[in-house]
């Protein structure tokens, strides 16, 4: 069973199936601005604030590991 499993999953990603799955990003998590922010809750909209008024500009990402939650905003996710 597991040869099997194996193998669909060899054919998947030799087909491309797999791969957008690998590495998509899911989308519309991203904090851009601050009335986006004011959605989030408290410990996280504090966090979110002081990333999105930078100034240089970056996005908030609430269901990141800390530390790698405010990115720049390069328009990419």
């Amino acid at each position: 069973m597991k040869t099997l499993y194996a193998a669909l999953f060899t054919s998947a990603l030799l087909t491309g199936f797999a791969i957008p799955v690998a590495f998509s990003h899911s989308t519309g998590h991203e904090s851009r601005t601050v009335a986006h922010c004011e959605k989030l809750p408290t410990p996280e909209r504090q966090n979110c604030l002081k990333c999105v008024t930078r100034p240089a500009k970056h996005h908030f990402h609430p269901d990141y590991p800390p530390g790698d939650r405010c990115r720049p905003d390069n328009g990419k996710p």
